[in-house]
């Protein structure tokens, strides 16, 4: 094996390494390939439950946050116009019933969560560039996985024939099915072409 790796050079092992990842790497569909979806004008935004879907892992590495009562949902826009559609504003809503809804809950708390209650907590003193003293003391919980983070949706904006996609994570609990009756409420999109704001999506699971 090492005679065999001694005739590719460091660049070159480095690109096979970076091509690698880049094909293992999480990517969502154009949002008409999902069943629950919706569009307006231009822009079609979907959305799927990715609590027990066989492709959770590929999507979240091992991290499961359903199995903590946080359901991962992706949510996935396309725009198809000529126009830039701005989502730095993005809101996503849970909702479900005659609630008003559940705010997402940033991958980062979820990397720090401890399902023993024993959250953690930064250290006394915060002085930046100090040895022991300038990072807060973080207790890895089960949901600390990069992908969690990795594969939220951060993204500013969808550019013209582009999909942007990736997760939102909601505090449903564990009682019952969190899917049925519940929808996603979306807002926030702009059309940086007109300056305009689009219409709310809310999009059912079940359609």
């Amino acid at each position: 094996m090492v005679m065999r790796l001694a005739r590719y050079s460091l660049p070159a092992l480095a690109g096979i390494a970076i091509l690698t990842a880049a094909e293992t790497r999480f990517r969502p569909q154009e949002a008409s390939a999902y069943p629950a979806k919706q569009k307006q004008g231009s822009v079609t935004v979907a959305i799927k439950s990715y609590h027990d879907d066989p492709q959770r892992e590929t999507a979240l590495g091992k991290a499961d946050p359903y199995k903590y009562g946080f359901l991962p949902v992706l949510v996935v826009i396309t725009n198809e116009g000529e126009g830039v559609i701005n989502i730095e504003n993005l809101q996503v809503r849970y909702v479900k019933g005659r609630n008003e809804g559940l705010e997402s809950i940033p991958g980062r708390d979820l990397q720090t969560w401890n399902p023993k209650g024993n959250q953690p907590r930064p250290k006394p003193r915060y002085i930046p560039n100090v040895p022991g003293l300038s990072r807060p003391k973080v207790k890895k919980g089960p949901l600390a996985q990069p992908e969690v983070v990795n594969h939220e949706l951060t993204a500013p904006i969808v550019p013209p024939g582009a999909t942007e996609g990736g997760f939102f994570y909601f505090d449903v609990g564990d009682k019952g099915d969190p899917l049925a009756g519940a929808s996603i409420y979306i807002s926030g999109l702009r059309d940086m072409s007109t300056g305009q704001e689009l219409f709310y999506f809310e999009i059912p699971f079940a359609q």
